[in-house]
Formats: C-alpha cells, structure tokens, sequence
C-alpha cells in the first residue's frame, strides 16, 4: 500500500512511498502502481529512442494503477532521464520501497525518492497536494492521506 513517509531529505519534508517493488515479475499493488504512475506522470519528461527521438511523453502516461507496456516503458525512460541528470541508482526497471532515509546500504538513492524529487521538481505545489487533490485517484489519495501533513492553502488549489 503506498504511503506518505516524513523525511529530512533536503527539500522535502515528506515523501510517497510505495510498500511493494513496482516493475516486471514484482507484486505490482494497485495503488504503489498508481503512486508510480502518478510521480511520472507530475515529473514530465520525455522518452527518446535512438531511431526517432523523442516519441512519448511521461505526462501522457495512464494512471490506472495497473502495470502493463507502458509504465514498463517509462520506469525505463525515467532511468535514462535519470542517467543524463547525471543520477547514481540502480537502473533495473524496478521501483523499490525506501526506508527512511532514502539511501540504501551502499549510499544509492532509491528511485522512488528520485521520482519525488522530479515530480516535485516540475510540478512543484501538486507533488505537495498529492495527497489531498481532487485529481489524484481516490484510492491512491485514500492510501497517502494516512501520515500526510496538509500544506496551507494554495492559491491554485
């Protein structure tokens, strides 16, 4: 079940966190999916290819909360936009549970925290709101709530 973790990562108070890995042959909850999608969604970047360039937005992915081509495709392409940013992490295609810290033993941040970071990054006060805004799927919103500080207002809330 994804979560809100409080943090002391610089620039981040809190966090969304997934409980189960999300990617290929992993448990694939419903709604640590929909948090996946959802942090591609707000970071916004784009997918290239090498023969055509740039081909799909992450802001057009589906937030359905199921794993299929397509966030198996943007996990990916998060990756490589994570490499070009110049990101240490490990690039399996997997999004893992972080603890609270955010680093694993070896000192790597996990992707997850990444995620928040790039959708906060693009998105700014929505990545804040996440857990309480009408747009968030009810079921991820149900499940971030719990642990959620509640910003003050915002004016384009």
């Amino acid at each position: 079940m994804a979560y809100t973790m409080q943090t002391d990562l610089t620039g981040m108070h809190q966090v969304y966190n997934v409980s189960f890995p999300v990617g290929p042959r992993m448990p694939n909850a419903r709604d640590d999916v929909l948090l996946v999608q959802t942090l591609l969604k707000l970071a916004n970047f784009v997918r290239f290819t090498p023969a055509l360039g740039p081909v799909e937005r992450s802001a057009e992915i589906a937030v359905d909360g199921y794993f299929g081509p397509q966030t198996k495709r943007m996990i990916i392409a998060f990756e490589d936009d994570q490499k070009l940013h110049r990101r240490f992490f490990v690039a399996d295609g997997i999004v893992e549970p972080s603890p609270k810290d955010g680093y694993t033993r070896s000192g790597v941040l996990y992707k997850i925290i990444l995620m928040n970071r790039s959708a906060l990054d693009a998105s700014g006060w929505r990545h804040e709101y996440l857990p309480f805004h009408e747009t968030t799927h009810p079921l991820l919103r149900q499940s971030l709530q719990k642990g959620a500080v509640k910003p003050p207002p915002s004016p384009h809330f």
